[in-house]
């Protein structure tokens, strides 16, 4: 007992000792804080950045460098007596996709020799801009070359090697050099918008946390933490479509939010923290496009073009299912800006919108410690960020986010909070926005129409003036749906004129089998479960233990009502051909706040027994931490999937530029990629699967269901006789399952695109 008295009596010194600081000194210790961080920015960024290596000599190139994208014009690996080598033809590129971001010059180092025979010139260009030449000699030499800085829009570090083609006894390929590796490495340099932002950031951090509050010593919980995750992800930073500096504004703007909306310093640390892994996810694991999201640039770029809104000029098919999602792309363009761009700034914005809004709402529905178990399974849920911060580049996290603000506004209506009819018309306005950037919006309505229905008549008195009431819910019910009404049915009417259905062209074109598109749906929906956990998520029913018809009337009811039917939903329409679940990404924030609702029920029942009180807590800890790792390393299954759809986008776009460089006016293309080709190449382009044709959306397919969903509509004849393409790319063999019409029409030609790739068309007779 006296060394326990003399412990606390340790212990409240320090504490009196702690809290006589005086507030100036405080001061001066964030001050210099800010300094030490200037100083240590200063030794940051005149850091060497790692090279980027390519071996040649291995079987196998380092994944990092993709064959198919990243990769040009290098044969296989092959021997002799001394070395292992590799011939490149005669013009060979490789790659580092958005190094520019990372570094404004790099320096290229080459070993290479010229190999039996007589040499060529050899002619190093860097972005097609030529650097140097040189002959080389039957040895290998080490060429060192200054790489010219970023062209316009174009942020790829890219070396090409080119020369006179060269053939040998029995070798018929064109030949270049021979090589052994090649190493891309950033010259060091001081990126003056990234030392200059962290400590007027933090100082802002540190004034607004002091603002809202936080103790000195607090404000430096925050600050210090936050410095270090930044300071270090600089350090270690790889390349990606949006630059530090970018990553790092909306890194430290999600954490001055979350001064705002938190008001313990650990939940403002654990946001500030959880919205850093959110804003630099695209450069801790691989980025992506889809080609699908170039279809609405398309759309949008006619409309800026004042063709309409229209896929190919004069053909009126709503090819689109994300009205305000494309809108919002053709202010992009109309300003000026370019969307890809804006596309990848975005996701990021959206899915820090979607983090702090999570924790925002489970705070006022769960406490704040709660709140933080919801707000880590948003930040970590791959699903998500595939789909957010990590580009996919639909409309996925825009919906998300206005799927929850309408859940967290309408749950604000029920708790009677304010002006409920306010509120409710504040619903409405939020579902018809949603139903304009998914045509679920409408189901959004419809769920909670009937839950606000419900709601309500399960607490009418039936006794003297039930009447009253009577009228009031169905005022209420009018400040919902009114508002909804006013701007869909307007938007409906000019659908059907402009397009003349009711319904998305893209609906005929996926949307069919009947009951053989569920087992597809119901594997669709297992992929999502095991993503968030699997058993685990009958967490999300724990809330419902104590009290099960209180707890459905409660908000409970109307997030499991509506994760229920939008599943049910998703299952009958058979999922979706992404990766990472992209269907069910909006639903992520209401599983995450279910499943800490459930938690904390468990918790509390565990807490209860005193033999479960201490271990309790370690479990919970353990449970978390075990969960939020498997959740961040599950995209290693992925990413090769998703990397080789995002090398097919830029692959495509090197077939648009050459459509739009080399195609007349009144010459077309017949693609399956109907996104970044059409885009790109500004010529009419016929959609082979049907998304953007009004005739293969309807066709009527056998075993319709149980393919994958979107790519099950085909017609050949059509496209052959009918449409009467110019161009059709040498890529989708399985498309022309007989290729005698094809070939009575049409004849190979090869290609060479801007990026000086040598591609094969089909080209029509004349």
């Amino acid at each position: 007992m006296r060394s326990l008295s003399r412990a606390l009596a340790r212990t409240n010194r320090a504490t009196r000792t702690l809290s006589s600081i005086p507030i100036w000194l405080g001061e001066v210790l964030i001050i210099g804080l800010l300094l030490a961080a200037w100083v240590l920015g200063v030794r940051v960024v005149h850091r060497a950045l790692a090279p980027y290596m390519l071996d040649l000599t291995q079987p196998q190139i380092d994944e990092k460098f993709d064959p198919f994208g990243d990769l040009f014009g290098f044969y296989e690996l092959e021997y002799n007596s001394q070395f292992p080598y590799r011939w490149s033809s005669d013009y060979a590129f490789v790659q580092m996709p958005f190094g520019y971001h990372l570094a404004p010059r790099y320096v290229a180092t080459v070993r290479a020799q010229a190999g039996m025979g007589k040499p060529n010139p050899l002619i190093f260009l860097g972005n097609e801009r030529p650097v140097a030449s040189v002959t080389p000699t039957d040895v290998f030499r080490v060429y060192r070359l200054l790489l010219p800085p970023a062209p316009p829009g174009d942020a790829n570090v890219r070396l090409e090697l080119q020369t006179q083609p060269r053939t040998l006894n029995g070798d018929n390929r064109p030949l270049g050099v021979v090589l052994s590796d090649i190493e891309l490495r950033g010259l060091p340099h001081t990126n003056w918008p990234a030392q200059a932002l962290l400590p007027v950031a933090f100082g802002l951090i540190w004034g607004l946390a002091r603002w809202r509050g936080a103790r000195i010593r607090d404000a430096l919980l925050i600050c210090v933490p936050l410095g270090a995750a930044l300071l270090s992800l600089y350090a270690f930073a790889g390349p990606g479509p949006l630059s530090y500096a970018t990553l790092a504004a909306a890194s430290l703007g999600a954490a001055a939010v979350a001064m705002l909306i938190a008001r313990q310093s650990y939940a403002r640390l654990s946001l500030a923290l959880l919205g850093t892994l959110i804003s630099f996810s695209g450069m801790i694991w691989s980025t992506w496009l889809s080609d699908d999201v170039f279809i609405s640039f398309r759309y949008a770029q006619n409309l800026v073009a004042g063709n309409g809104l229209v896929y190919n000029p004069g053909e009126r098919v709503e090819g689109y299912t994300n009205f305000l999602y494309t809108m919002l792309a053709a202010l992009v363009l109309r300003l000026g800006g370019d969307p890809v761009y804006w596309t990848y700034l975005s996701g990021v914005g959206f899915a820090l919108g979607l983090l702090l809004l999570t924790y925002w709402l489970a705070a006022r529905l769960l406490g704040s410690s709660w709140a933080l178990v919801a707000a880590l399974l948003v930040a970590t849920s791959q699903s998500l960020l595939l789909h957010s911060a990590r580009g996919g580049g639909l409309e996925t996290a825009l919906y998300a986010l206005l799927l929850l603000t309408t859940v967290a506004v309408y749950l604000g209506a029920l708790r009677g909070r304010g002006q409920v009819n306010l509120a409710l018309a504040i619903t409405g306005v939020l579902l018809a926005l949603a139903t304009l950037t998914r045509p679920e919006g409408a189901l959004l309505l419809m769920i909670t129409a009937f839950h606000y229905t419900a709601y309500d008549l399960a607490g009418v008195d039936l006794r003297p003036g039930a009447i009253a009431r009577t009228i009031r819910h169905k005022g209420g019910l009018g400040a919902l749906i009114g508002p909804y009404m006013l701007l869909i049915v307007p938007f409906f009417i000019w659908r059907y004129t402009y397009y003349g259905d009711l319904l998305p062209n893209t609906f005929y074109a996926k949307v069919g089998g009947g009951l053989r598109a569920l087992p597809r749906g119901l594997a669709y929906s297992w992929g999502f479960a095991q993503t968030m956990g699997g058993p685990l998520l009958l967490l999300c029913l724990a809330g419902l233990i104590p009290d099960w018809r209180g707890a459905l009337r409660s908000w409970r009811g109307y997030i499991l009502l509506l994760l229920g039917v939008y599943t049910v939903y998703i299952i009958a329409v058979g999922g979706d051909v992404f990766r990472g679940e992209r269907f069910f990404v909006p639903l992520v924030s209401l599983v995450a706040i279910l499943f800490a609702d459930g938690l904390a029920q468990i918790v509390r029942t565990a807490m209860a027994r005193p033999t479960l009180r201490l271990v309790t807590p370690v479990l919970v800890a353990v449970l978390l931490s075990v969960y939020s790792l498997y959740a961040l390393e599950r995209t290693r299954s992925i990413d090769y999937i998703i990397k080789g759809m995002d090398e097919s986008v830029w692959l495509y776009r090197e077939i648009g530029w050459w459509m739009a460089d080399h195609a007349g006016p009144d010459e077309s293309i017949a693609v399956i990629g109907a996104g970044a080709i059409a885009y790109y190449g500004q010529h009419t382009t016929i959609d082979m699967l049907g998304l953007t044709d009004h005739h293969i959306a309807r066709v009527v397919m056998p075993n319709m269901g149980a393919g994958a969903a979107g790519h099950e509509k085909s017609d050949p004849a059509y496209v052959i006789n009918e449409r009467r393409p110019t161009y059709i790319p040498d890529l989708w063999q399985g498309y022309f399952t007989d290729q005698t019409e094809l070939r009575a029409n049409y004849y190979l030609i090869t290609i060479k695109t801007r990026y000086g790739r040598d591609l094969v068309m089909w080209k029509r007779r004349s």
